[in-house]
């Protein structure tokens, strides 16, 4: 991953995610009672929306990043 490089990470996070939604789905086969409930709205249901926003977020700092990159390459050429 060179420098100002997000869309490693970005990709890193929404795998992540992908992942734990695999492995709820593997664990509410077995595990689902009134606890298993709360954790899932507590704790479960809150991760899209936020890994959404964060990605999107991460996505408008490496525009800028890559418009900086271009902007100080471009002033070394004068």
């Amino acid at each position: 991953m060179k420098i100002g490089d997000l869309s490693s990470g970005a990709s890193k996070i929404a795998l992540a995610l992908k992942h734990i939604d695999i492995k709820w789905e593997s664990a509410k086969e077995s595990w689902n009672d009134g606890t298993s409930k709360a954790f899932h709205k507590e704790h479960l249901e809150p991760l899209p929306p936020s890994v959404k926003e964060t990605l999107e977020a991460i996505g408008r700092l490496a525009e800028v990043l890559a418009r900086a990159s271009r902007d100080v390459s471009d002033s070394d050429q004068y």
